[in-house]
């Protein structure tokens, strides 16, 4: 984690604030992210990963939760689980917590051996199960690890291929493809060899708040699920942020989409670039409101935070204001 405005969608937000809690209830399926810390290395040989898939498993079996799909890289994990009635912080907390002793005893280190925060998106599972399956098996091929993801030998791709028995839930995925199993297995194994060759798929990580990923209906039933949150899941129009930017900085709305350049203006619209990149929006859709190239969009969001923090604080200031409005 680096220090200044958030600019990572792998970094936990960057603000000074707290951190968004866990968004959790049962039946929540979530895709989580592990990376070692300051991405280092987390499984330096075979016996490694061995290791972590018997915390998985023994965790699995303990806490009774669904794991459709795991790849253990070599500086991070991505695991797609489905959680019943133990919630998935304390399931991570203890895989982790395990992990990093054996670890640390193993190779004589100290401290953390993952990055911060996992990260943990919750996601509709009707809508993303089958495309969050084939990303994380193809994890490897993209990393230029393998050709082809069954030569992979630590994912779970293999068992939706021959139906080994391990602590992989695939049942529901295969029954996408067909009734009969030997049927689906081919189904399947088309499916994913049909996306080889596709770059990363950004649209994973463009969580809402980075942490939901789904429709508005899906957000409003995740709200229904857990009640009242401390920060809301919607996103705000740009014009509720350009309203809320003006009265943080003073700035009329049609000057800071305007080609002025006083000082003023152009802090207001690295503001609103700030402001935007916090709620999960992209830069590049901000291109033809500005006018700009996304270069020049980058560099006005550092010219906000040049001025002593002031471009921190106006940020958090416009994000309170529209989170309550939002709540309201």
């Amino acid at each position: 984690m680096g220090s200044g405005l958030h600019t990572c969608i792998y970094c936990d937000t960057m603000f000074d604030m707290a951190r968004p809690p866990r968004l959790e209830f049962p039946g929540a399926f979530y895709h989580i992210i592990v990376r070692g810390n300051q991405k280092q290395d987390i499984f330096m040989e075979d016996q490694d990963r061995i290791e972590y898939l018997k915390r998985l498993e023994h965790y699995k079996k303990d806490h009774c939760f669904f794991l459709y799909a795991y790849v253990l890289m070599t500086n991070h994990v991505h695991l797609l689980i489905e959680t019943l009635s133990i919630p998935i912080s304390k399931i991570m907390q203890l895989i982790n917590l395990t992990y990093t002793q054996y670890f640390n005893k193993k190779y004589c280190k100290v401290g953390h051996l993952f990055q911060g925060r996992y990260k943990s998106f919750l996601c509709d599972r009707d809508e993303y199960l089958l495309d969050l399956v084939r990303y994380i098996h193809l994890n490897p091929v993209r990393a230029k690890l393998v050709k082809e993801p069954q030569e992979y030998r630590w994912s779970s791709h293999n068992s939706y291929l021959t139906g080994a028995k391990d602590l992989t839930d695939t049942d529901m995925v295969l029954s996408f493809f067909s009734e009969r199993v030997s049927q689906a297995r081919r189904r399947y194994r088309d499916f994913i060899h049909g996306a080889i060759g596709e770059g990363k798929n950004e649209e994973f990580y463009r969580a809402i708040g980075q942490q939901v990923l789904g429709s508005d209906k899906f957000l409003e039933q995740v709200e229904n699920k857990i009640g009242k949150v401390d920060r809301p899941l919607r996103k705000p129009s740009l014009q509720q942020i350009l309203r809320a930017v003006k009265e943080v900085t003073g700035v009329e709305e049609g000057d800071i989409l305007s080609r002025g350049r006083g000082k003023e203006i152009i802090f207001a619209r690295g503001v609103l670039i700030g402001v935007w990149k916090e709620f999960g929006y992209r830069l590049v859709n901000l291109q033809p409101v500005l006018r700009r190239d996304l270069s020049v969009i980058s560099r006005m969001l550092k010219i906000s935070d040049n001025r002593e923090g002031q471009g921190q604080r106006a940020i958090g200031q416009v994000r309170e204001i529209l989170n309550a409005r939002m709540q309201a």
